[in-house]
């Protein structure tokens, strides 16, 4: 079975450091990620959502290190490509929005440019390399279903955010603006591939390194949502169904995660 090359290793280090930095900022010092991201006008609330899910980005990307086999990380390379990809087009498409005298914007253009095509040629490079079915116990079925689900669902809501913003606008819990909706959709949509190409894989091994970092992105938001809750009207129906969404999906992944960091070392 094949090892991961250490190109990828570097690349899954590279996202990982990059992505742990906005995802502290985010959680803890939403302040300072607002005036970072200035283009995005991040309230608290939102500087939270982005967090978790940088925290999702930078704890898949330890999980991608701490894999032995190169079928445990096989979409991880199309993920990071889908995520900065996208945020890169979206970026452009509002040059408008970036004040290009602020060392920050220089930073983002050059990260979300760089990333993707170096995730792409390492894809590329290694796109003849023989993946094959992974040990270890099958996943179960009702896992299965919850990602694959988890999967649709998301990916749904992540090409809305990006095709039509302007509906998302109205519609989201809380109030955005068209390029924040479109800079959730990027990382929404790897996080939907994601969440259907490992769980398609159908071994608890194959799901190892992506579900503990599902569980601290719903986990995340749920807490962010929880403590900024005056934000939210019980009257609103899109709230409940956000708060029962993400409890559901916190309570599923919490379960798939103790499963899978019980594997044994050699699974």
């Amino acid at each position: 079975m094949n090892s991961i090359p250490r190109s990828h290793t570097i690349m899954f280090a590279i996202i990982c450091a990059a992505a742990l930095l906005v995802a502290v900022f985010g959680s803890f010092l939403p302040v300072v990620l607002a005036d970072m991201l200035s283009w995005l006008q991040l309230p608290p609330l939102h500087a939270r959502f982005v967090g978790a899910l940088y925290f999702y980005g930078a704890i898949f990307m330890i999980g991608c290190m701490r894999a032995r086999y190169q079928s445990e990380v096989r979409y991880a390379l199309m993920m990071i490509a889908i995520w900065t990809g996208l945020l890169f087009v979206v970026s452009i498409l509002s040059l408008g929005a970036f004040d290009f005298t602020r060392l920050p914007v220089w930073i983002w253009f050059a990260s979300y440019s760089i990333y993707p095509v170096i995730a792409m040629i390492l894809t590329w490079r290694d796109r003849n390399t023989i993946t094959v079915d992974l040990p270890g116990p099958r996943l179960a079925g009702w896992a299965y279903t919850a990602l694959i689900i988890q999967g649709l669902v998301v990916g749904l809501l992540a090409l809305a955010l990006l095709l039509i913003p302007g509906v998302m606008v109205a519609v989201w819990p809380w109030k955005i603006t068209p390029l924040l909706a479109q800079t959730y959709g990027g990382p929404l949509l790897a996080y939907s591939v994601g969440s259907i190409l490992f769980a398609r894989r159908r071994t608890w091994l194959a799901v190892r390194a992506v579900v503990p970092a599902m569980f601290v992105f719903t986990a995340g938001v749920l807490l962010a949502s929880f403590i900024h809750r005056g934000l939210f009207s019980a009257s609103d129906l899109a709230d409940w169904i956000w708060f029962l969404a993400f409890g559901t999906m916190t309570a599923l992944l919490g379960a798939m995660t103790a499963r899978v960091l019980g594997l044994q070392p050699g699974a």
